[in-house]
């Protein structure tokens, strides 16, 4: 585990273990669907192994459906909530690339999307343009995903985190998220800009495993009335990803650690149908770009066992989504119905007394 989740898993152990039981207990299924899109990217404009000044681009579209299900504890300002989503099986995602190009004078490389020191924010999963494809596969691709967060907030001012209670005000939250996928790259059309030029369907292209670590800090604003809440949130994160990248057709792993700076934003609007019971409707939005590098292993020509002996190369990659989520939620009151089977107890006694005196 990277030592930058530790602060923040702690410090929700903490309060889950500080919680009494007799506190809120809130559950509920979600179902989501996803876009977007994911993107490795990798390159300079001085030459290669090979003699090339170019580099590789890999695109995947983050398009599938996910279901999930979340706890939350609650007890006074405090509010613990923990998900787990998936999508069950690998499902199809749409049309992903895997390109190889050339770089000249004129392409220009944009590795920064946010800048802290300046203040500036690029939104754009991109790295490289104005490049030249010499090779460009593009085919068919499924993805399996699974995700566990674990997420904490103090409400201030009137805003309270039983949903069914009337207020609103400010939170500060902090929390969590782990996520694994795969991708598979098939049914991949293949040209190579070679003499003659090569274009043919070569099957399975390849498979690209992630594992996603995030951490999380920022807040937002609840409002509640009646039948009716909004919840905002804005919360910029900082991660870690290592990833597999295997080219099937070439033989050769490529291995990646990233690390980079994101963000993710929420908007979410409900509606209390009972007092124990709301639906929701939530939509998240998601960025995280990261540099690391990447080395690799096996190969089938001299150029990718050369590759094997050089300690690393620069690597990019960029997530930019976003989620439309519905839900419902139900609030089970065990502290509340505990303490009326205590009065009922407690009334029953009174009654039996006088009869037992007389």
């Amino acid at each position: 585990m990277p030592k930058f989740l530790s602060f923040p898993i702690l410090f929700l152990v903490f309060l889950l273990l500080s919680i009494e039981t007799k506190a809120e207990i809130i559950w509920g299924p979600s179902l989501e669907k996803s876009g977007g899109e994911y993107i490795f990217e990798t390159g300079n404009k001085f030459p290669n192994l090979s003699g090339i000044k170019g580099g590789s681009r890999i695109s995947f579209p983050r398009s599938f459906t996910m279901f999930g299900i979340q706890g939350i504890y609650t007890k006074d300002r405090w509010e613990i909530n923990g998900k787990l989503k998936t999508t069950g099986w690998s499902q199809k995602s749409g049309e992903a690339r895997d390109e190889d190009f050339l770089l000249g004078t004129i392409s220009t490389e944009n590795g920064t999307n946010i800048a802290t020191r300046e203040w500036s924010y690029r939104d754009s999963a991109t790295v490289f343009s104005g490049s030249r494809n010499f090779a460009d596969g593009k085919g068919k691709s499924t993805i399996v995903e699974n995700r566990i967060e674990l997420f904490g907030r103090y409400y201030f001012q009137d805003a309270n985190p039983d949903y069914w209670k009337n207020g609103s005000g400010f939170f500060l939250s902090t929390g969590a998220r782990y996520s694994y996928f795969k991708y598979l790259l098939y049914d991949v059309n293949q040209y190579i800009e070679t003499t003659p030029v090569f274009y043919a369907p070569i099957g399975i292209g390849l498979s690209f495993s992630n594992n996603l670590w995030e951490v999380f800090f920022g807040g937002g604003y609840r409002y509640s009335k009646d039948s009716f809440y909004i919840d905002l949130s804005m919360m910029p994160s900082i991660g870690r990803i290592k990833t597999r990248d295997f080219h099937i057709q070439r033989s050769i792993n490529f291995f990646s650690d990233n690390y980079g700076f994101g963000w993710a934003s929420k908007i979410e609007v409900g509606y209390k149908f009972y007092p124990t019971w709301l639906s929701y409707l939530r939509i998240n939005h998601r960025r995280f770009f990261s540099e690391g590098r990447f080395t690799s292993q096996g190969g089938l020509t001299i150029a990718d066992l050369s590759s094997n002996l050089v300690p690393g190369f620069k690597s990019h990659i960029n997530i930019k989504d976003f989620t439309i989520e519905i839900g419902v939620l139900n609030k089970l009151e065990w502290g509340n119905a505990g303490s009326t089977k205590k009065a009922e107890d407690s009334s029953e006694k009174e009654t039996i007394a006088p009869n037992e005196s007389n």
